[in-house]
C-alpha cells in the first residue's frame, strides 16, 4: 500500500474512531462524578509537589546562601518554616493520592462492567449466521481481552490528560515567574516532540489493531483444538497442530515486534528530546548566573522543574500508545455492537398463544449467507409441505439434501429467502422470536450441556420448575435411575460440555430438559446416532414418550428409527422427491427404496 493510500485510509478512519470514542464515553457518563473526583485528586497529587522547587529555591537563596542570617536564624528558619511546610505537604498529599486512584479505578471498572454486559447481551442475541462467520474463541477475545484494554481509556485519557495539562500550566507559570528566557530555553524541544508524537500515532494504532486481530484468531484456533483434543490424539496430529500454532505464534510475534519497534522509537525520541532540554537549560541558565541575571537557587529550581515539565510529555507519549491500543480494542468491540441480528422481531409481531402445532412450508427457498464449495447455491428450492398437529414426520435423504436446513427454519435460526414458514397458519416472521422458540424443543445428535449441576442443566429451559416436575421429566427421559445413583444425585457436576457423563446419560439429560420445557413442536436431529445399543434403547424409549402429542420432525440416517413415522419426506437437492409411509415408499423403487436397501 502506498503512503498516499495509507494517508487517505487514515483520514477516512478518523471520524469513525472519534465516533467510537464518543460512544465509549457514554458508558463512562453515569460515573462522571467519579472521574471529576479522580481528576481533582490527581491535580492536587501532581501539582502539590511543584512547590518543592520553590522551597529549595528559598532554602538556597534565603537561608543557606544568605550571609545576612546568623547560624541560629538559619536553623530556626529550616526547622520551623521548611519543616512545617513539609509536614503540611505530606498530610495534604496523601488523601488526594488515595482519592485519585480509588475513584479512577471505580469509574473504569463500572464502565467496563456495563460495556461487557451489553456486549454479551448483544452476542447472545446474534443470529446463527454470526456464529457461522466467527470462531467462538475470537468472540471471547473481544468480550474479555478487548474490553479489558478499553478500560485503560478511563484512567489514561479521561483523568491523566487533564492532570498533566494542568500540571504543565502550573510548571510553566512557576518557570515564567523565575525567568522567562530560561523558560523558553526549556521549551525549545517541545515543537519537535509534538511533531514526532503526531507522526507515530497512526502507525502505532494500526499495528495495535493487527496484534489484537491476530490474538483473536489464534484464540479461536486454540479453543477449537482444545475442544477437539480427542480427535487430535486419535489421528496423532499433535505435531501438525504444534507446527500450526508455531506458525500463528510467529506471525503474532512479528506483528508484536513491529509494534514494539514503533513504541520504542516513540519513547526513545521523546526521551532524547526530554534529556536535551536540561543540558540547554544548564548551559544557558549557568551563563545567566555568571552574568548575575539569575541566582543559584533560581537555577536549581528551574532544573528541578524540568523533570515534572517533561514527565507529562513522556506520559503523553505513553498515552499515545495506550490510546492506540485501547481505541483499536474499542473499534473491535463496537463492530459487534453495530452488527444487527438478522433474526429479530418485526414491528407489531404477535405472541404465539395456544399452539396447536401445525407446520407448513409454502414455496420456501433458502441459501446460506456464506456460500461455500460444499453449499454453492440454494439449499432449499420451492419446498412445499403441510404437517398436521401431533404428526410425526421423518426427513431422510443424502448429506446436503437440506434436512437440517428445514428444521433450522422452523425456530427461525435462519429466515427463508423466499416463501413462508407457517405455524398454525401464522408466518413465523410475524411471531415474536421468544414466543416461537418457547414452543419448539430440540434434541440434537451431540447433546449440549453447560458446566454446572445436572439440576441446572435440566432446568435450563424452565428455571422456575419445581423439584417434582424435574423428577417427573427425568423419569420420563429414563434418566432418574442413573441420576439417583450418583454421589450428589441432582447436584452432581456434569463437567465442561458434560464430560463427566456418558453419551447416553447426556442425551437423556437433554431429553429431560425437553420434557420440562413441554414444547408443542419437537425436532429430533440424529438423536440416537452416536449411542451404543443399550443407551440407544433407553433413549429411544424416552423419545417415544416425548413425541406423544407433539408435532415431531425426525432426522435420522438409521432408517430403523423412522419406520414408525406417520409420514416420511425424502429430500434430494433441496426438493421433496418422495413422501409417504415407510411401507408406501418401499413399494416404489425410488430414492427411499435405494436408501433402505
Amino acid at each position: 500500500m502506498t503512503s498516499t493510500t495509507q494517508t487517505e485510509h487514515s483520514f477516512s478512519e478518523q471520524p469513525a474512531r472519534f465516533s467510537n470514542f464518543i460512544r465509549f464515553l457514554a458508558y463512562v457518563g453515569p460515573y462522571k462524578w467519579d472521574i471529576v473526583a479522580a481528576t481533582l485528586g490527581g491535580i492536587v497529587k501532581f501539582t502539590l509537589p511543584l512547590l518543592v522547587p520553590q522551597i529549595t529555591r528559598y532554602l538556597l537563596d534565603g537561608v543557606f546562601l544568605n550571609a545576612a542570617l546568623t547560624t541560629e536564624q538559619k536553623i530556626s528558619e529550616l526547622l520551623l518554616n521548611v519543616g512545617g511546610m513539609i509536614l503540611a505537604f505530606v498530610f495534604i498529599w496523601s488523601p488526594f493520592t488515595y482519592v485519585r486512584h480509588y475513584f479512577a479505578s471505580r469509574a473504569s471498572y463500572h464502565a467496563v462492567f456495563d460495556l461487557r454486559v451489553e456486549v454479551y447481551y448483544r452476542i447472545l442475541r446474534m443470529s446463527a449466521s454470526f456464529f457461522d462467520r466467527n470462531m467462538s474463541g475470537a468472540i471471547v477475545s473481544r468480550l474479555i481481552g478487548d474490553i479489558e484494554l478499553a478500560q485503560n481509556l478511563v484512567g489514561s485519557a479521561l483523568t491523566d490528560t487533564w492532570m498533566d495539562f494542568i500540571a504543565l500550566i502550573a510548571i510553566i507559570f512557576f518557570l515564567l515567574q523565575i525567568d522567562p528566557l530560561v523558560t523558553l530555553s526549556a521549551l525549545v524541544t517541545f515543537p519537535l516532540y509534538l511533531y514526532f508524537f503526531r507522526k507515530s500515532q497512526q502507525d502505532i494504532r494500526v499495528s495495535s489493531l493487527r496484534v489484537q486481530e491476530e490474538i483473536a484468531a489464534m484464540s479461536g484456533h486454540v479453543q477449537e483444538r482444545i475442544a477437539g483434543s480427542r480427535v487430535v490424539h486419535a489421528f496423532t496430529q499433535e505435531k501438525t497442530e504444534e507446527n500450526m500454532f508455531l506458525r500463528d505464534s510467529q506471525n503474532l510475534f512479528s506483528t508484536t515486534m513491529w509494534r514494539a519497534y514503533l513504541q520504542s522509537m516513540n519513547i526513545t525520541t521523546t526521551g532524547v528530546l526530554t534529556q536535551i532540554a536540561p543540558l540547554i537549560v544548564l548551559l544557558y541558565g549557568g551563563t545567566r548566573v555568571i552574568q548575575g541575571n539569575l541566582t543559584v537557587g533560581e537555577l536549581v529550581a528551574v532544573t528541578m522543574y524540568l523533570t515534572p515539565l517533561y514527565t507529562p510529555m513522556q506520559r503523553f507519549a505513553q498515552l499515545n500508545l495506550v490510546f492506540a491500543n485501547s481505541m483499536a480494542a474499542v473499534d473491535r468491540v463496537f463492530e459487534i455492537m453495530d452488527e444487527k441480528p438478522e433474526i429479530r422481531d418485526r414491528p407489531g409481531a404477535s405472541v404465539l398463544h395456544d399452539v396447536v402445532g401445525a407446520v407448513e412450508f409454502k414455496n420456501v427457498g433458502f441459501a446460506y449467507p456464506q456460500a461455500t464449495e460444499a453449499e454453492p447455491g440454494p439449499v432449499l428450492k420451492g419446498m412445499n409441505f403441510i404437517v398436521q398437529p401431533g404428526e410425526r414426520v421423518a426427513l431422510v435423504g443424502p448429506s446436503g439434501s437440506g434436512k437440517s436446513t428445514v428444521v433450522s427454519l422452523i425456530p427461525r435460526f435462519y429466515d427463508a429467502d423466499s416463501g413462508m414458514v407457517l405455524i398454525d397458519g401464522q408466518d413465523v416472521r410475524d411471531i415474536t422470536v421468544n414466543s416461537l422458540r418457547r414452543n419448539v424443543g430440540m434434541v440434537l445428535q451431540n447433546p449440549i450441556l453447560f458446566s454446572g449441576t445436572i439440576l441446572d442443566n435440566i432446568r435450563y429451559g424452565k428455571p422456575d420448575a419445581s423439584m417434582s416436575e424435574v423428577i417427573d421429566a427425568c423419569k420420563a427421559a429414563n434418566a432418574y435411575d442413573f441420576i439417583t445413583k450418583l454421589p450428589k444425585k441432582f447436584d452432581s457436576e456434569v463437567g465442561e460440555g458434560g464430560n463427566f457423563l456418558s453419551g447416553g446419560q447426556k442425551q437423556r439429560i437433554t431429553i429431560a430438559r425437553a420434557f420440562l420445557k413441554n414444547p408443542k413442536i419437537l425436532i429430533l436431529d440424529e438423536a440416537t446416532s452416536a449411542l451404543d445399543s443399550v443407551s440407544e434403547r433407553l433413549v429411544q424409549q424416552a423419545l417415544e414418550r416425548l413425541m406423544q402429542g407433539r408435532t415431531t420432525f425426525i432426522i435420522a440416517h438409521r432408517l430403523s428409527t423412522i419406520e414408525n413415522a406417520d409420514r416420511i419426506f425424502v429430500l434430494e437437492n433441496g426438493h421433496i422427491v418422495e413422501s409417504g409411509t415407510h411401507n408406501e415408499l418401499l413399494e416404489h423403487t425410488g430414492v427411499y427404496h435405494k436408501l433402505y436397501s
